[in-house]
């Protein structure tokens, strides 16, 4: 594996930055009112959607690192925006064969449903030849289609019937939703390694959550002053960045091999993928924390940004499985590893 991103892959990132400045539908701007489409979604998802399609699905030769560095930029920003649960579903239905083009241009926004209701994990049953039920489904009210996740693999598939529930992260729009069609009914494709696809590109979008919190945090650590210097003189405020760091850096690491991995089929895939979703996880919600802690007083109130990035981050890390159940599946692949071996 390259230890480096590639020139393309730059040009990616100061693209996605770019757009991410300049848009001004922001996170805070949901808490006031309901989600609103940011500007640059249609960009995004008409310029951005064939990064990381494998090319049996339809895609380019792009990379699956291709994708995860524009959405960990988004992530950083939080930007409100449908392109990462757009393009997680895309990956989840990418063992489907090629995909229509509407979707890998934009034109039909797809949102990946695959978290079964009281279950940490993915796939689950539903009840004997009842209808398929997944919660917590990103943008369902604004999706066209969806990615379903069953016991017997993938469909696309449109909903039966959209229940909202109250998301903790307003910018990001969360439902319960019921498909007509019976898990049981064998008219889904293969998800090969769709799931974890998609589990990658949630772990990058909470890699960038996670850097975002800390330059949040940084900013404010070099310009306010205590007792006469900048609090990130101290050593109570500066390790707990450093820390949050740490954890960052090593979930980020973690996310980009597992990728490099599932693209080229090697057999630790797996157990790289649970592994970096459960790191990203636990990397966000900790640089969030931290953030608060930074911010003093200020940091648990409304006025302040720093609980935005805590919000996100516990949001995400619900996404396709819980990284408690993702850290268990470790632990299971380990010990059926030594076993066999």
């Amino acid at each position: 594996m390259e230890a480096t991103f590639t020139r393309e892959q730059r040009d990616i990132e100061e693209a996605v930055r770019s757009i991410a400045k300049e848009e001004k539908v922001t996170a805070r701007d949901a808490l006031a009112g309901e989600w609103r489409p940011p500007g640059c979604d249609a960009v995004l998802l008409a310029d951005f959607g064939l990064l990381g399609v494998p090319e049996a699905a339809g895609g380019v030769g792009s990379s699956l690192v291709d994708l995860l560095v524009a959405v960990e930029v988004l992530g950083e920003h939080l930007v409100p925006s449908r392109f990462p649960a757009h393009a997680a579903a895309v990956q989840l239905a990418a063992g489907l064969g090629e995909l229509d083009g509407d979707v890998l241009q934009g034109r039909t926004v797809l949102t990946p449903a695959a978290d079964v209701p009281g279950e940490a994990g993915w796939p689950g049953p539903s009840p004997a030849g009842g209808p398929l039920v997944r919660t917590l489904v990103p943008y369902a009210a604004q999706a066209d289609r969806f990615a379903v996740l069953g016991a017997d693999g993938v469909r696309i598939a449109a909903p039966a019937g959209i229940v909202l529930r109250e998301s903790f992260d307003p910018s990001v729009p969360l439902s319960d939703v019921t498909f007509d069609v019976p898990h049981d009914s064998g008219a889904a494709g293969p998800a090969g390694t769709g799931a974890g696809r998609a589990a990658l590109v949630a772990a990058a979008e909470l890699c960038g959550v996670a850097a975002g919190a800390i330059e949040l945090a940084a900013g404010y650590a070099r310009t306010r002053k205590q007792f006469g210097r900048v609090i990130g003189s101290f050593q109570g405020v500066a390790f707990q960045l450093a820390d949050a760091v740490k954890h960052r850096k090593a979930a980020w690491d973690l996310t980009l091999y597992a990728a490099w991995a599932v693209d080229r089929g090697r057999p630790e895939a797996e157990s790289l993928v649970h592994a970096a979703k459960a790191a990203a996880g636990r990397a966000a919600v900790f640089a969030a924390e931290r953030g608060i802690q930074v911010h003093g007083g200020m940091g648990i109130t409304m006025e302040a940004d720093p609980h935005l990035f805590l919000r996100r981050a516990h949001v995400l890390d619900a996404r396709l499985g819980r990284g408690s159940w993702h850290r268990r599946r470790v632990g299971e692949l380990q010990v059926r590893q030594r076993r066999g071996a």
